[in-house]
């Protein structure tokens, strides 16, 4: 489960050295284990789980573009790639208190984001750190632009911040939230982004000039999750409360309310055909719902602790989880 302690520092460093990613033995026994197991004789109940890897809990998950590699956070301060398929552990990379994690649209980048108030960036194919981007306290969301070229992060300082993923510079900021933002998410076109809030609110912004073209209101705690569809016409969000909401992007009208975890539900995602919503929950479940009816298609048991964050794979067919019980479980999706 995260802290929300805030952290202090406002400045922009770029070190000429930074320590590569870790190479990693695959006989290694830390290096990584996998199981598989079935609820029953049904497909859909398939799990790979992915352990011995994290010391810590598990707090951020992401699929690399082409589907290959799962990419874990855990605020012990590692992010381990992952050969999600034979369970070997590719990379670890070292850091502090990581919160989340995420791949460039090209693949070619990872950024994580954590309690230590850095994003760091690496670039895939040497391991090299190339950024670090220090924001003024403990960051909660990132998400990446379509294009690749900006890079989104918020946190307990109630700013979002824009940063050039390319050199590392601040864009802008976009000021409004009232309270911690705790998830971010760009649209398919880029132009705008989403943000959910400790303050209860979501807000949609203008990408190009910093403004808040809406302030959504309907949820009654804390919006731990946001996401927007793959067309941009929909924005899945996670609540304290424990609930999930669809939203119509131009009209800002609640479409949808799926109602069944009994915790706190800290991860949304929408499969890339939009017919998916999937929800990770401080229950120890996730769940994929119908996006168009509503319908609950299946509960994801076999988390010991709180789910923490959940993904898609770009072809839809998967779905990952990670949890405080330091393990990732990647899922055949209904």
């Amino acid at each position: 489960m995260r802290s929300r302690a805030a952290l202090l520092g406002a400045l922009l460093s770029f070190a000429a050295c930074r320590p590569a990613a870790e190479a990693v033995d695959s006989s290694d026994a830390s290096a990584g284990r996998v199981s598989r197991s079935s609820d029953s004789a049904s497909l859909a109940d398939s799990v790979i789980v992915l352990s011995g890897a994290s010391e810590k809990d598990v707090e951020g998950v992401a699929f690399s573009p082409d589907g290959n590699v799962l990419a874990t956070a855990d605020n012990g301060g590692r992010v381990v790639l992952w050969d999600w398929r034979s369970g070997r552990v590719q990379r670890r990379f070292p850091g502090r208190n990581f919160t989340e994690v995420r791949f460039s649209p090209d693949g070619q980048f990872l950024a994580a984001g954590g309690f230590d108030s850095l994003v760091r960036i690496w670039r895939l194919e040497s391991g090299e750190e190339v950024h670090r981007l220090r924001q003024p306290a403990e960051i909660e969301a990132i998400s990446y632009s379509p294009d690749g070229r900006l890079l989104a992060a918020g946190g307990a300082d109630r700013v979002i911040h824009l940063w050039d993923a390319g050199d590392g510079r601040k864009v802008r900021t976009l000021a409004g939230h009232t309270d911690a933002v705790y998830s971010v998410s760009f649209s398919a076109d880029g132009r705008r982004l989403a943000s959910g809030s400790r303050d209860r609110s979501l807000r949609i912004w203008n990408v190009e000039d910093g403004r808040s073209s809406a302030v959504l209101s309907g949820h009654d705690d804390s919006i731990y999750a946001v996401a927007f569809s793959s067309d941009g016409r929909w924005i899945a969000t996670g609540c304290r409360d424990g609930t999930i909401r669809l939203w119509d992007a131009s009209s800002g009208s609640v479409l949808r309310k799926f109602v069944g975890h009994t915790n706190s539900v800290h991860g949304v995602a929408l499969s890339p055909n939009g017919r998916l919503l999937a929800g990770a929950s401080f229950d120890s479940t996730a769940s994929v719902w119908d996006a168009g009816t509503g319908a609950l298609m299946k509960v994801l048991r076999g988390h010991g602790r709180d789910v923490n964050d959940i993904a898609f794979s770009a072809d839809g067919r998967w779905v990952a989880t990670v949890s405080d019980d330091r393990t990732a479980r990647v899922w055949l999706t209904p």
